[in-house]
């Protein structure tokens, strides 16, 4: 498990707004556009940095009024020291309001299905074979959002970087504003399971089951207390619940994470 995507937030008094244009319009590693008194846009370290300045906009909104944006992954020690000492130190009051996770699975989770606990909204995205190759679920603007996709289609069609094991996917949580400090508890209520239908007894709940499978839609037709029993079903006949490798990675991997947000906000 690793943090895929960062976006930490601060305020930039005048003072140091014009001390960071004035670096960043001379610092070869940064490109600067968009460049007023009150405003700046600019991108860093190769293009992997987005930061963003904007007085005007933030006091109107009222929230901070500088945002660094970044996949921590692809930045060396180096740069990581770098940007904390030459961008990040000018900013006060600095926090996160992005946090993504991702997990990467050798398994084909086309085969899987994701349940949650909560309503959740699902979207699925078919790939020219039609098989699914990215799955989200709840609001794109939501403080949780998540996502499910064949990382090894993806990287096909990106890059000519082959991936040797036969199946790989991803499944990412975007942690926004309040869930941001979360992070450590945020898919509680979510299963990724691989139900075998063939073991129930009754007829008519096996029918249910392989309806439901089939089709998303039918959740819907159900009662409160008919889904709940369903989903209780689910969890009975699925051996595998791959959440509970995602919070045992998460648990082994936790101080290293941690350790991954602290040395941002080090003096």
């Amino acid at each position: 498990s690793s943090f895929d995507a960062m976006t930490i937030v601060g305020n930039l008094n005048t003072d140091n707004a014009k001390k960071l244009s004035k670096f960043m319009s001379i610092e070869p590693q940064i490109r600067l556009w968009d460049i007023l008194q009150t405003k700046f846009k600019a991108k860093a370290l190769q293009e992997k940095v987005y930061i963003e300045y904007d007085k005007v906009k933030a006091d109107s909104w009222d929230r901070r009024n500088m945002r660094v944006e970044f996949n921590p992954n692809k930045l060396t020690q180096d740069e990581m020291l770098w940007l904390r000492q030459n961008v990040i130190w000018h900013m006060e009051d600095i926090g996160f309001t992005r946090l993504d996770l991702a997990f990467d699975f050798e398994y084909d989770l086309n085969n899987y299905y994701v349940m949650s606990d909560k309503a959740l909204k699902k979207t699925v995205f078919y790939g020219t074979n039609g098989m699914p190759e990215t799955k989200y679920f709840g609001v794109r603007d939501s403080d949780r959002f998540f996502r499910i996709y064949n990382k090894k289609k993806e990287r096909k069609d990106n890059a000519d970087i082959e991936i040797n094991s036969e199946h790989l996917w991803r499944v990412e949580i975007e942690l926004k504003r309040a869930m941001v400090d979360y992070w450590n508890d945020c898919f509680n209520d979510l299963h990724i399971l691989q139900p075998d239908y063939s073991t129930i007894n009754k007829t008519s709940e096996r029918h249910t089951v392989m309806a439901l499978l089939f089709d998303e839609s039918e959740w819907g037709k159900l009662n409160r207390n008919t889904k709940y029993k369903f989903k209780k079903i689910f969890k009975e006949i699925s051996p595998i619940d791959l959440t509970d490798l995602m919070k045992l990675t998460l648990k082994e991997n936790r101080k290293q994470l941690q350790k991954q947000i602290d040395f941002w906000f080090a003096k």
